[in-house]
């Protein structure tokens, strides 16, 4: 019977150079993967925010069969407080309360905060059994909608909606994109993600009017005093705000940025970004409908990665 001798002494294991190697090897599949990953992520939130606004596209056509057209967007101003395009979708798709759309409303929800039967929502009083018996909707259910006040720290001149102090000050919401950007608190106290509000922009199909370089150039003409097609200052009281809860940043489409490679101003950003360049002369994308926006992955407004209702 032969004996095998035994080993003793050699050690097994990797070495330096092996485990380095390896290393190396790991390092290398990490910074290939995980911008592929990242790119993934973004591209899979773009899908989803195209499929909201599908949804809100529905919803508006239900609307429009319902009440003979679209919602308005028009600033409205009372008083110095706003009402923007944005809050006036939300209202027509949700109503001000979840519960659908009350055709008694000014759209201005500063005007309509001091009239007590619009969106009374009591059944136990008169005005609140008429409201309820008039709404029309919700055409929406499942998009996230916030008061202006829950989403940013200062509201500035927007109406804010109810508040723990105001509590029976009527709503006026947004609808949120499917972007998670930040934690906020509701009124009820609760915290959710909630993403930048849904920018709404309607069409003046009577308008022939429109900035671009070759006929009017965006940066010549006020729009507050000119009927455009599609009118900036919509939205503008609301993008003065910045973003979300604390943020520091500008949105690119806020009149009083300035692009220091380009030096073209919010204004001119924004309709650039609406221009289809395919037409001659240049004419906006959705000039017989509306325009919507969402500020996208970075939550800023009038970046790249923002999301349109239209193209790609």
């Amino acid at each position: 019977m032969k004996v095998t001798k035994r080993q003793f002494g050699k050690k097994t294991g990797f070495t330096i150079i092996e485990l380095l190697t390896v290393m190396s090897i790991i390092i290398i599949l990490i910074s290939v993967l995980v911008p592929g990953l990242n790119l993934a992520k973004r591209y899979a939130k773009r899908v989803k925010q195209k499929a909201q606004f599908h949804s809100i596209s529905i919803a508006l056509e239900q609307f429009s069969a319902d009440q003979g057209g679209y919602p308005d967007s028009t600033l409205l101003n009372t008083g110095g407080i706003y009402t923007t395009g944005a809050q006036r979708l939300a209202e027509a798709l949700m109503g001000r309360d979840r519960k659908g759309y009350d055709p008694q409303s000014t759209w201005d929800a500063q005007a309509d905060s001091t009239v007590v039967a619009t969106y009374a929502n009591d059944p136990a009083i008169a005005d609140g059994i008429a409201s309820l018996d008039r709404r029309k909707g919700p055409y929406l259910q499942d998009v996230a909608a916030f008061q202006v006040g829950e989403l940013y720290d200062v509201t500035g001149n927007v109406y804010p909606g109810p508040t723990f102090a105001l509590p029976t000050v009527l709503p006026a919401p947004v609808l949120t994109d499917e972007y998670t950007v930040k934690n906020v608190t509701t009124v009820s106290g609760k915290v959710v993600k909630a993403g930048s509000p849904v920018l709404y922009y309607k069409a003046n199909v009577s308008s022939r009017l429109f900035p671009n370089e070759i006929k009017v150039p965006p940066d010549a003409i006020d729009p507050v005093a000119n009927n455009y097609i599609i009118n900036c200052i919509d939205n503008e009281e609301l993008i003065k705000l910045g973003l979300l809860k604390g943020g520091i940043d500008k949105h690119h489409l806020d009149p009083t940025f300035t692009d220091l490679v380009t030096s073209k101003n919010g204004r001119r950003i924004f309709y650039e970004a609406i221009t289809n360049t395919q037409m001659t002369p240049p004419w906006p994308y959705n000039q017989d409908s509306y325009i919507l926006i969402s500020a996208g992955f970075d939550g800023i407004y009038g970046t790249p990665d923002d999301v349109f209702n239209f193209g790609e």
